[in-house]
């Protein structure tokens, strides 16, 4: 069962005040423990048959208080886990079919928005999983530039394969109407179109 999207999960952060600076560490390594390189080479076995966004649902489905207490490796072994057994992987031994990319190249001609052109980022009930940040739902940008075509995040995740893919825009935010006046910056954010609806 997918969360449900008007409830924001404990995994969507961004632009929330209260949990201190982000630790950014000096020449850091790749892995910190050992266990953490097996954890990563599990995981490229996991997803072989699924997509990346049903695997980043999957972390999503971690309870709120482990999720916050829980290391970056660990919560990928937990989603390695639930992904294994849903796939049958621990019965059997032979691998489960990999599931092809998709080409992210913009199809000719197509695309409902402009570049310059001002959007607001829309608040859409989906099925569950959203690549779309809390902090961007609701606000207004200007399109900057026609990114690629991608299978929308939602379905893909959802189903575990990618489906036909939808024009992606990258949008630029003024920081100031995100995170108030003190904010100088832009923001930008490459988001689906239907994730977005012309600003009127």
């Amino acid at each position: 069962m997918w969360n449900d999207p008007a409830v924001d999960g404990a995994h969507d952060l961004g632009g929330m005040h209260g949990f201190g600076p982000v630790p950014i560490e000096t020449d850091e390594p790749l892995f910190h423990e050992p266990w953490e390189g097996r954890v990563w080479a599990m995981v490229a076995a996991v997803r072989r048959g699924i997509t990346i966004d049903r695997f980043r649902a999957t972390i999503e489905q971690m309870p709120p208080a482990e999720y916050l207490t829980s290391s970056y490796y660990e919560r990928w072994l937990w989603a390695a886990e639930r992904l294994a057994a849903e796939q049958g992987l621990l019965e059997r031994s032979a691998p489960p079919p990999e599931s092809p990319l998709p080409s992210p190249a913009t199809p000719a001609g197509s695309g409902r928005f402009a570049v310059g052109q001002r959007v607001r980022v829309r608040n859409a009930v989906t099925a569950g999983h959203t690549r779309v940040p809390r902090y961007l739902r609701r606000q207004v940008g200007a399109v900057q530039r026609v990114a690629c075509a991608w299978p929308n995040p939602g379905e893909s995740a959802a189903t575990g394969r990618y489906g036909e893919p939808e024009v992606v825009y990258t949008v630029a935010f003024a920081g100031a109407d995100l995170f108030g006046p003190g904010a100088d910056h832009t923001v930008t954010a490459d988001l689906a179109e239907s994730d977005l609806e012309e600003e009127r």
